[in-house]
């Protein structure tokens, strides 16, 4: 072993401090065993030190400095791979999540026998997935009743609706880009206007029983999303 500097402990037994270039194969083996054993059980790093072998009271013990950076690369290896671990869990959790918010949303537009539920995948990756539901509801009883040629179950367009696809996923797509752009000439988008806002500017003119029946819906799916 090539010596860099020793230490002595208050027990008598020295230290040798050593870097991983200088370590015999045997030592290098050992490290690279407890490493590999340490990424796969997921063991946070928290030292850069580590006993190679148990020693006795006439050897010395094998310690890394923590000014030696030639083992770092590993240590920056293993943490980048927990890292990576921990983003897959919170994947996993989120994509678990989405799909209960799938189901029981599904669930509900199919109680209100909307023709929503069949497009439950696109509708809940909107970003305003509920406002869409909330304001079907009160221009369309919730798309029971719209013209389907023009998958337009919002009222957009008043008199002249607007086409918006070629089917009610399409409808909902269109439907998000609109309150995510409109008014055009307002700072505040219908994204983010309360109904009591729109109501008098996208319902024109205002109406208390519009009011009440997207404000009525969108309270029930924020119910639905905070239960899981």
């Amino acid at each position: 072993m090539d010596i860099v500097r020793k230490l002595t402990l208050t027990n008598g037994i020295p230290q040798i401090k050593a870097s991983f270039a200088t370590m015999k194969p045997k030592q290098k083996f050992f490290l690279q065993l407890f490493l590999f054993a340490l990424l796969l059980n997921l063991i946070p790093h928290q030292s850069h030190a580590w006993t190679i072998k148990a020693p006795t009271s006439k050897e010395p013990i094998l310690v890394f400095d923590e000014n030696d950076k030639a083992y770092q690369d590993i240590i920056d290896s293993i943490n980048y791979v927990l890292r990576g671990k921990q983003n897959n869990e919170e994947v996993r959790k989120q994509a678990v999540r989405q799909g209960h918010l799938r189901i029981k949303v599904k669930n509900y537009l199919e109680t209100k026998k909307s023709p929503l539920a069949e497009h439950t995948d696109i509708l809940i990756t909107m970003p305003n997935w509920k406002r869409i539901v909330a304001l079907a509801n009160a221009e369309s009883s919730m798309c029971r009743k719209y013209p389907v040629s023009l998958a337009n179950c919002w009222g957009v367009g008043g008199s002249n609706l607007w086409d918006m696809g070629n089917n009610l996923g399409d409808g909902i797509m269109e439907m998000n880009k609109f309150l995510e752009n409109y008014p055009l000439r307002s700072n505040v988008k219908y994204a983010q206007m309360t109904f009591k806002q729109m109501n008098g500017l996208y319902k024109q003119p205002a109406k208390a029983h519009w009011l009440y029946n997207v404000q009525v819906i969108y309270d029930d799916l924020n119910n639905i999303e905070k239960s899981i």
